[in-house]
């Protein structure tokens, strides 16, 4: 047994075919939410062109037919037709706060994006070291198992022999026992954590074959949480996407207050026709202004005023979030790294102990009692190592993410 202690001890269970990246990969490829993120960036890119695009000058053509005074008995008529080019200039007006709006509302999708996609790869990672979690415990739930019945074909070669007493092959039977339904429990929770993984990174059954692989080192913890906290304030996507809001609102206020000027229109081009049976031609200005009356601009411009509080306020509460979030996150992998060390130390005395509980029983000098408590309190620590190890694994790469940076 002493063996397969110093096996479990030093090897973990790792994907041949998927690494953490390629995880990620194919999860964002597949994610719904991801994929609505990207739609909302498409849509916010059209309207972005469209503003671009929909306010200058416009070609116009006009031809009029009106009734003239004559010298005659009969009524004349003035035939005119135009053509040339008009512009608003209230339009111009907005165009510059217009477009700036639909620019940082793209912004802020793309932004949304980003966002979208790194709590798809949080998600991955959460599944992905849960399965290896759960194949890991599977492996030493079998390591148990086959130990527990080992002991118990010596327990019954012993009794057979007249050695120990039948209260010795009692314990080793209920020993193996608990070990078969462990080992169960640990195969279902295997199962799911791998369908679960499956399906969110349309991974194939190839791609989660297994492997034992070095354990990792621990890593050292190098960063405060007031640094992260800062870190993450300057490249967080959804900051990022709440000041693009704000600022998309302040160009709201800025429009709906420029809606309260006259609205002048300028129409220039050239006429060419008849006025009064005689001929004229030549270019012609027509310009027509309108002021708007009433309180419905300034209810507009309330409006807005309202929504720029929101943004704003949303922006603050997405920085309070990031802080406590990335705050958090540090304080989480600062304890799963000491949890992990002292997990191991954990794993190396119990494993220790228990080998030397087998060198007493088979010595005499200890009972089967003494040897199926070392070995549930091994099998207990090595479960607590593994799961300490991709606990740390996890929680290092998620903090990763969440502060934009690999300064973890």
């Amino acid at each position: 047994m002493s063996g397969i202690v110093l096996a479990a001890t030093l090897l973990v269970q790792s994907f041949t075919g998927l690494s953490l990246a390629q995880a990620q990969t194919g999860a964002l490829a597949h994610s719904p939410d991801v994929a609505i993120a990207r739609s909302k960036v498409q849509e916010a890119q059209a309207l972005f062109d469209a503003a671009r695009a929909n306010y200058g000058p416009a070609l116009f053509g006009n031809y009029a037919l009106s009734p003239q005074a004559g010298n005659g008995p009969y009524t004349v008529s003035q035939r005119l037709t135009t053509v040339g080019a008009q512009v608003t200039l209230g339009d111009l007006i907005a165009y510059s706060p217009l477009v700036a709006q639909a620019n940082a509302s793209l912004l802020a999708a793309r932004f949304d994006l980003a966002g979208a996609e790194r709590a798809e790869r949080i998600n991955v990672i959460a599944l992905y070291y849960a399965a290896l979690t759960a194949e890991a415990t599977l492996n030493a739930r079998r390591t148990a198992l086959t130990g527990a019945t080992s002991d118990l074909r010596a327990a019954k070669l012993r009794f057979g022999n007249g050695d120990v007493p039948r209260l010795d092959v009692v314990r080793a039977d209920v020993a193996v026992a608990q070990a078969q339904a462990d080992l169960a429990r640990a195969q279902a929770e295997a199962e799911n954590a791998e369908a679960a993984l499956a399906t969110e990174t349309q991974a194939g059954s190839a791609a989660l074959a297994l492997a034992q692989t070095p354990a990792p080192a621990a890593v050292p913890v190098t960063i405060a949480p007031e640094a992260a906290v800062s870190l993450a304030l300057a490249h967080r996507p959804e900051i990022a996407s709440a000041q693009e809001a704000v600022r998309a609102e302040e160009r709201a206020v800025e429009i709906a207050r420029a809606g309260g000027l006259p609205v002048v229109t300028v129409s220039g081009g050239y006429s060419k026709g008849v006025d009064t049976e005689i001929p004229v031609q030549g270019p012609s200005l027509t310009v027509n202004a309108t002021l708007p009356v009433g309180g419905a601009q300034h209810d507009r411009v309330v409006a807005e005023q309202a929504r720029l509080s929101q943004a704003r306020s949303e922006l603050e509460r997405a920085q309070r979030q990031v802080t406590t979030e990335v705050g958090a996150a540090v304080r989480t992998y600062q304890a799963q790294t000491q949890a992990l060390s002292a997990a191991q130390r954990a794993l190396a005395e119990a494993s220790a102990a228990f080998r030397a509980t087998q060198i007493g029983y088979r010595n005499g000098a200890s009972s089967s009692l003494d040897v199926e408590t070392a070995r549930a309190t091994y099998v207990q620590a090595l479960v607590a190592q593994i799961t300490s190890l991709y606990a740390q694994l996890q929680a290092q790469a998620t903090l990763q993410l969440l502060i934009g940076s690999t300064h973890a």
